[in-house]
């Protein structure tokens, strides 16, 4: 499976944005059963394309629910470079309007809708190739700092994002945003996180 480039006047084509990392689900080349989606900015918006495949089918050629709500989780994500903040998911609410058919170009595309300190709302639609709207989402995320990362993921990989990020001055970065907390406190309206 392999998500189509999206189709821009030439000169006008938007920036692309790095991997969360090779083997992410969303968006990692190297993940056999990944969406290997490629996501791009243009302007307060982020987009990419997905084909979904039988490495996702729920009901006989269809996309499963599931695989839907990982492409626009993963989509929102890349929302974070317009915030410029690192965060993680806290809640996410998928609306299905259409069946979504394996094999077809979808293009998702997604804005913060609102920040209020460390809480970002980010929606997203997603349109099959005749430009009808097959999917919509919603989601909070919540600002953290980086190391939120580092401890509760892979802090080797952590640091080779940071550095693609920064320019080689993930050093800085990581200082830059020590004044985070880890994660949101439980039981404060920015509780609750995912990793």
């Amino acid at each position: 499976m392999t998500a189509q480039q999206p189709d821009y006047p030439r000169g006008s084509a938007p920036a692309r944005l790095p991997l969360h990392s090779p083997r992410c689900m969303g968006c990692g080349p190297d993940n056999p059963a990944g969406l290997r989606m490629r996501a791009f900015r243009d302007g307060d918006e982020v987009n990419a394309d997905v084909v979904f495949d039988e490495h996702h089918v729920g009901a006989p050629g269809l996309a499963h629910g599931g695989a839907v709500a990982a492409a626009c989780d993963d989509l929102l994500g890349f929302a974070l470079f317009v915030a410029e903040t690192a965060a993680v998911t806290r809640s996410l609410s998928i609306e299905y309007l259409a069946p979504v058919p394996l094999h077809e170009t979808h293009r998702i595309t997604a804005r913060i809708q609102a920040q209020d300190a460390r809480r970002l709302n980010i929606a997203a639609t997603g349109a099959g190739p005749d430009g009808t709207v097959r999917f919509t989402a919603e989601a909070v995320f919540i600002v953290v700092s980086l190391q939120h990362f580092l401890r509760h993921g892979d802090p080797d990989g952590v640091w080779r994002l940071l550095d693609r990020l920064t320019d080689g001055n993930a050093d800085e970065a990581l200082r830059t945003a020590a004044e985070l907390p880890e994660h949101p406190q439980p039981g404060t309206e920015e509780g609750g996180w995912s990793s």
